[in-house]
């Protein structure tokens, strides 16, 4: 139950801006809203948020000691439902089922000039920023961590060899990473969502706070219109 619960919690991390979070820091500006649609076309499509698009993820636990990857048989699914208006601009309806629920982890996502941003304006990938800092913030301590971790968002790994069951990809990461306190476990630690033009999510990795665990999800066969 305890284990059950934590990683509840930490799924609520990864998807959704912390309430816990202070000090606040946030980089560059909030990206303009978007265009007309010939001006966003210039824009890579890396996040293919149409309707009716689906990614099918296999689930890796990754050895702490050596780094090795081991298929836990268990498959996650990430679909498009719908698009959908939110004050005055068209969102897409993105999904995420986790086994063993059958409960989807929703999110509202759209292209503001080449960043993907949800209703909140959280900026969840950049195809043009391999600069700046999207956001930096504190979180903890809490019932997930007895840290205070530094966490900074920002985009790297530009065009990386990304190989998963579902081919070779070239992909850019989006980089979630912790920094801890002097005397902790771990220096840094770090989550990464890597896309691809015209593809979406390939691969997802994340840590899970103090805890030596780290989860991979790796694309293993999708749709996209």
């Amino acid at each position: 139950m305890r284990k059950t619960t934590i990683c509840t919690l930490l799924s609520l991390i990864v998807f959704t801006a912390t309430s816990c979070r202070k000090g606040n820091k946030v980089g560059p500006p909030p990206p303009p809203p978007p265009g007309d649609t010939a001006t966003n076309n210039q824009y890579a499509d890396y996040m293919a948020l149409k309707p009716g698009n689906y990614w099918i993820y296999e689930r890796y636990l990754l050895d702490s000691a050596n780094g090795e990857a081991h298929a836990e048989g268990k498959y996650d699914s990430g679909y498009v439902e719908k698009d959908t208006i939110i004050g005055k601009y068209q969102y897409h309806k993105y999904c995420m089922v986790a086994l063993p629920t059958s409960i989807a982890t929703v999110r509202y996502l759209r292209d503001s000039l080449g960043y993907t941003v949800d209703e909140n304006g959280i900026i969840s990938f950049c195809s043009t920023d391999f600069t700046n800092a999207f956001r930096t913030y504190t979180f903890g301590p809490n019932a997930v961590t007895s840290n205070t971790l530094t966490i900074t968002e920002k985009m790297g790994f530009r065009h990386a060899i990304t190989v998963v069951t579902a081919g070779t990809f070239t992909t850019s990461t989006f980089r979630k990473i912790s920094k801890y306190p002097p005397g902790a476990m771990w220096d840094t630690r770090e989550c990464q969502w890597k896309y691809a033009k015209n593809i979406g999510m390939v691969s997802e990795s994340i840590h899970y706070a103090d805890y030596p665990m780290v989860t991979e999800r790796r694309l293993v066969r999708y749709k996209v219109k």
